[in-house]
């Protein structure tokens, strides 16, 4: 799995002028610059990618690019004509400085990397654009899509991860034989996983270990501040091709000892939403999030996993909580949410957000919404046990197990067949008619965390 490191944020101004970047030096001391050719920058590429060590500063000045490594490695390379393209925050590009026409810019992902070639007229063409600037010759262009840097050669892009404004996210694994999620959370994120072994083993799939800490109501500011703290949480279990968690409910457990227990690919973390610390920003939601980011990156320097934040839903009207602190608005609690995590993203480099209050929400647009005065919930703010659950499931699959497996929500036979109308424990089963209305809202929400998507 591809993994890289960050640091802080860089100014930049619209000039004229060649665009220079630069970042302030982190605490590994910068060691003497070498002087590489276009072989060796593609072997520092490789080197960088395989030791983790993410790049740290990239200057594109005069007649050569200069990169440092967060290892403190410092080479240099000749630019000569070959472009530096640099994707803002906001969807602009500037080429060697110069703000690129809002109609001749392409759309760049921080995530995957380009295409790019060279047209009849010598000009870069960015996926298919032409940007109106002349390609170089064995290195076409250098990217900084601020999450990467994708050095263009004529031959094939590498990438390399920056750290030059958040902390290096990596990718979610792919194709890959065997994969560790590790979950931290509350009841939200039991009601987000508790279905997620049974659709795992009858879909066939043998390579997924998992781990769950549950701590009724508890928040991310207090997991940061008893991480190493023993009897705060549960914890439940799943090995491969079992068809259930194993655990129980009793709070005997020391977070870091589920984070020591294996080498995790990604780890999943959820805020509660009935409590104010998922309501503000950054209040003491920002110092948690960072504070257990560094305890998950820096405990594995060699692998860091990917780290996935599970927003969580908006409670029911009429409840105490929509009362008292929403105006009895569930759109207005959505926005709040979702605004929250809308920053997050923007300030602590996690990029990866499972929105399980967005697959409530489109459920609850569609026709299986019962006129029970729970919509579709259990008590008002936990999910129904099946139906909605289920939902809330699909959404983490989609997210994490189809990449990593090639599997589908949509080819998963699993149903539930549990049936309660009891207080506390109302649950719909899920079927066959209404299996693809969850599928459906939980597939919208994984395209559009943040918004309310119709079901029909």
């Amino acid at each position: 799995m591809l993994a890289l490191f960050s640091s802080a944020s860089c100014g930049r101004s619209d000039s004229d002028s060649e665009y220079i970047e630069t970042e302030t030096p982190g605490d590994t001391p910068v060691l003497p610059e070498e002087t590489i050719d276009y072989t060796g920058l593609k072997r520092f590429i490789s080197e960088s990618v395989d030791n983790y060590d993410y790049c740290r500063t990239i200057t594109a000045a005069g007649e050569e690019f200069r990169l440092v490594s967060v290892g403190g490695r410092n080479v240099s390379v000749a630019k000569g004509g070959v472009p530096y393209i640099l994707a803002g925050s906001r969807g602009d590009i500037m080429v060697d400085g110069k703000t690129l026409r809002a109609d001749a810019a392409p759309d760049i992902s921080p995530d995957i990397a380009p295409v790019v070639s060279v047209g009849l007229s010598g000009n870069l063409l960015i996926d298919g654009v032409d940007i109106g600037v002349k390609a170089g010759k064995t290195l076409h262009c250098v990217v900084n899509a601020r999450k990467h840097i994708y050095f263009c050669f004529a031959d094939g892009t590498m990438t390399v991860g920056s750290e030059m404004y958040t902390p290096y996210n990596p990718a979610l694994p792919e194709n890959c034989g065997e994969l560790n999620l590790l979950f931290i959370g509350n009841s939200f994120t039991v009601d987000a996983t508790e279905h997620l072994p049974g659709m795992i083993s009858a879909s066939g799939i043998t390579g997924v270990n998992m781990t769950r800490l549950y701590h009724g109501g508890y928040t991310l500011p207090e997991y940061y501040s008893n991480f190493y703290t023993s009897g705060v949480c549960a914890r439940y279990d799943y090995s491969a091709s079992a068809k259930s968690w194993s655990g129980n409910s009793t709070l005997d457990d020391k977070p870091s000892d589920a984070l020591a227990a294996r080498d995790w690919d990604v780890i999943v973390i959820q805020e509660h939403t009935g409590r104010s610390e998922a309501w503000s920003w950054p209040g003491v939601l920002e110092p948690a999030v960072e504070g257990l980011r560094d305890i998950f990156y820096t405990y594995r320097k060699d692998s860091r996993p990917t780290v996935v934040y599970l927003m969580s839903q908006t409670y029911s009207n009429g409840s105490t909580v929509l009362l008292n602190s929403f105006g009895n608005s569930r759109d207005k609690m959505f926005a709040t949410t979702s605004g929250v995590v809308k920053q997050l993203m923007a300030d602590t480099g996690i990029d990866v957000v499972i929105s399980t209050g967005a697959v409530l929400e489109n459920l609850r647009t569609s026709r299986i919404n019962a006129d029970n005065g729970l919509q579709l919930t259990r008590d008002s703010y936990h999910m129904d046990l099946g139906i909605t659950r289920y939902a809330a499931a699909c959404a983490v699959f989609e997210t994490i197990i189809t990449p990593a497996t090639g599997k589908s929500v949509a080819d998963c036979p699993y149903r539930y067949s549990v049936s309660s109308t009891e207080s506390g424990k109302y649950c719909t089963p899920v079927t066959d008619d209404n299996a693809p209305i969850a599928q459906q809202a939980a597939h919208e929400a994984v395209q559009h965390p943040f918004a309310v998507t119709a079901i029909k």
